[in-house]
């Protein structure tokens, strides 16, 4: 039986166990975790009866083909140093980190390697899990990597290079449209007429519904917006406001967040 590890029991660890396992995709005895945190493999356990736990990195390496690191992306490379004198060459890696790069994870292990940047919403079975697969990776690999991931969102496989830009919209994208939302409540309780309760259940209704639309009708933004704004009306008015300052403060938003994944890759 081809055991599945997963160093890292933090948030994105016990997310992955819970959708593996919740839906199926791998069974109990397929899994097994490590965390340097005894608390967390307590909980992991009691969570998951039957689950293995592996009291060390480098036990749980000799015993599984595929191991995914979901630790902090500073502390990737060490886990990787840790566990490389005891793998075969021939395991699977996969890096959940930004920031930590392809060449890198390829510098200390030889063998085939996998970065996966999933969302926060992965943990209800939404949004997109990016996927990029290192040179070494065969088709066997690619397709079991992509078949494990697949119940937590969408896939999109994606280039090195569009990574980081890719990763702000798929992973950092649910903060940005957090802090939209928050901020278009607020707009409407500043203009009078609506508790903070309403405008917040509002404005996070209309978010869900208008992604919702898109993706059902196909439609693009440009055409939801003939569609609701009239010639003269008051939504053109305010998606022409919008149009005239939103680009600017978005460009400044990539270019701040590009900045720090490029100062965070430096360190790693």
């Amino acid at each position: 039986m081809e055991l599945t590890g997963i160093i890292g029991y933090g948030e994105m660890g016990s997310m992955l166990v819970r959708g593996f396992l919740s839906t199926g995709v791998l069974r109990v005895d397929e899994v097994v975790v490590s965390s340097r945190s005894k608390k967390s493999l307590d909980a992991c356990a009691a969570a998951w009866p039957g689950i293995g736990i592996a009291p060390a990195n480098t036990d749980l390496a000799r015993r599984c083909r595929t191991i995914i690191i979901a630790v902090r992306p500073g502390d990737v490379l060490g886990v990787l140093h840790e566990i490389a004198p005891v793998v075969e060459g021939d395991e699977h890696i996969i890096s959940l980190a930004a920031g930590v790069s392809l060449a890198d994870l390829e510098a200390v292990f030889m063998g085939p390697v996998t970065r996966v940047i999933p969302t926060i919403t992965s943990s209800i079975g939404q949004g997109t899990t990016l996927i990029c697969h290192g040179r070494g990776v065969g088709a066997g690999d690619a397709r079991r990597a992509e078949r494990l991931f697949s119940p937590i969102g969408d896939l999109m496989l994606v280039e090195e290079g569009e990574l980081p830009v890719a990763t702000f919209l798929s992973s950092c994208g649910p903060g940005l449209l957090a802090a939209i939302i928050e901020e278009l409540a607020g707009a409407a309780i500043r203009a009078g007429g609506l508790s903070p309760d309403r405008a917040l259940s509002l404005a996070t209704g209309m978010v869900t519904a208008t992604a919702a639309y898109i993706r059902e009708t196909g439609e693009t933004p440009p055409d939801l917006i003939r569609h609701v704004a009239t010639g003269g009306g008051i939504t053109g008015v305010g998606v022409r406001r919008l149009r005239e300052r939103l680009p600017g403060v978005l460009d400044e938003t990539f270019a701040a967040m590009l900045q720090r994944h490029d100062a965070l890759g430096e360190r790693s």
